[in-house]
């Protein structure tokens, strides 16, 4: 396992988490700005897959404006042999026909009534779920798993994303496939023994706040109305899984990665108490690599909290941050509650944090240190930054650490994504314990170390 695998994981995130897409990507694209991510990740793919008749969309590349091509032609170029092994691993991922066998596989489901109750994504097309049932042994067991892909925080890299599956449900397929989905989400025993037949939701990443925006009119811009109906499509997903019969419910995990992980905390006790009202199951968190720190990049520019600042205001996400949160920070501060270490502490729900104590996105995408894939090339100044980047994580870690209901897995491996990725899981250890094992010690009652500390990096030899 090297840190070439790790550092594909912002393209990861955009193909649904695929071991295959990793392996078809020869490059490190860790130093990609954020704005490139936030606007669905790279040029000239976002809207040829939003073709999906099924939704009877006839918007095409045709109906960007003049205007839209200029932007777009500011992205960086990535070599034409790579864009076409992305788009081949993007069509395998999202292709058409239903799969032969329906072990595992995941089938699309849109929300009904979406636009009658709000429920859409980006460019007003209808949100959704993918859902594979579980075995009749386990359909009381349920993990519902958000997608990441970071976040939009102006018009424009709205705007951009509107056209890529992380903004529009016409991007997506009917069926997912089960090889396609590992770690937590795996259905092979030999990498997911305790949870691989239960009943699993991933939910689409389309409205680019993490299911926390609500504003009621439009935002028009480029001629093109925007949604900003994060919160309304978690309304709305937590109604249909309800009626699917989550109410039936014995105990849920709430899983994501990255900003998906984001996702799970932020809303983990609202999911909770919305579910309980139908059944007494028990709800715990597993967040992968959604720890983000509220600390200065490496020139010294505060990208992060300006990042989470113009989300805030832009989506109106003080419909769906978490209120005792909101409530203890200045008016001006509100913002502060998308960052775990500020929010975690009013979180009631048992969290099991798994994160790299030298997390490849943030340092290689928000600080643009490129050579967190192969950290010898890195500069002293480069390597002195991702070093004390350990002692940031650490020192923001101190908020949960009194926590009662908090677990933490903190690895030194330069990665971002692990839980869904079936080498991460069952290979990476602290203290001789992998990720998956701490998880199912600490969700199975076993408590009393959890805290699992890995020491600096290069120590770690199951990397």
């Amino acid at each position: 396992m090297n840190c070439l695998v790790c550092c594909f994981l912002p393209l990861m995130l955009y193909a649904f988490y695929s071991r295959a897409f990793a392996s078809h990507i020869p490059s490190c694209p860790a130093a990609r700005n954020f704005r490139q991510l936030a606007a669905g990740n790279i040029k000239n793919i976002s809207t040829e897959f939003c073709h999906n008749d099924r939704h009877n969309k006839k918007e095409t590349r045709r109906e960007q404006n003049h205007d839209t091509k200029q932007k777009l032609k500011k992205v960086p170029n990535i070599t034409a042999n790579i864009k076409e092994e992305i788009v081949s691993s993007l069509e395998h991922l999202f292709a058409t026909n239903r799969p032969t066998s329906n072990d595992g596989v995941y089938e699309l489901h849109l929300l009904p009534n979406s636009s009658a109750n709000g429920a859409v994504c980006l460019d007003g097309s209808p949100a959704g779920f993918y859902l594979r049932n579980g075995t009749s042994l386990e359909k009381s067991k349920w993990i519902i798993f958000f997608q990441g892909g970071a976040w939009c925080h102006d018009e424009d890299s709205c705007y951009q994303r509107s056209y890529t599956a992380l903004g529009s449900s016409t991007c997506l397929r009917g069926y997912l496939r089960a090889n396609e989905h590992g770690g937590l989400l795996s259905s092979q025993v030999k990498y997911n023994p305790e949870f691989y037949n239960w009943s699993s939701v991933f939910v689409p990443y389309c409205d680019g706040a993490s299911f926390t925006g609500y504003r009621e009119k439009p935002l028009e811009f480029n001629h093109r109305p925007l949604y900003f109906r994060g919160r309304r499509i978690l309304d709305a997903l937590l109604d249909e899984l309800l009626r699917r019969g989550i109410d039936k419910a014995s105990e849920i995990i709430l899983s994501g990665s990255s900003a998906g992980a984001l996702t799970a905390m932020v809303h983990s006790d609202y999911i909770r108490t919305r579910v309980r009202r139908a059944s007494n199951a028990s709800v715990r968190v597993l967040a992968d690599a959604g720890f983000f720190l509220d600390e200065p990049s490496f020139d010294g520019s505060k990208t992060m909290r300006y990042i989470f600042q113009q989300t805030y205001n832009l989506h109106n996400s003080s419909a769906g941050l978490n209120h005792k949160c909101l409530h203890a920070q200045e008016r001006k501060r509100k913002y502060r509650c998308f960052f775990p270490q500020y929010s975690l502490p009013f979180v009631t729900t048992p969290v099991f944090l798994v994160n790299s104590l030298y997390d490849s996105w943030q340092i290689g995408s928000l600080s643009n240190i490129s050579c967190i894939c192969d950290f010898d090339t890195c500069s002293s100044a480069e390597k002195s930054f991702i070093e004390k980047f350990r002692k940031k994580t650490l020192h923001a870690l101190r908020s949960v650490f009194d926590l009662k209901e908090i677990a933490v897995f903190a690895d030194a491996c330069l990665v971002h994504s692990q839980c869904p990725l079936n080498d991460f899981w069952t290979k990476v250890q602290v203290g001789n314990v992998t990720i998956a094992q701490a998880f199912v010690d600490w969700y199975r009652g076993q408590v009393d170390d959890r805290f699992k500390i890995d020491d600096p990096y290069p120590s770690n030899l199951t990397c």
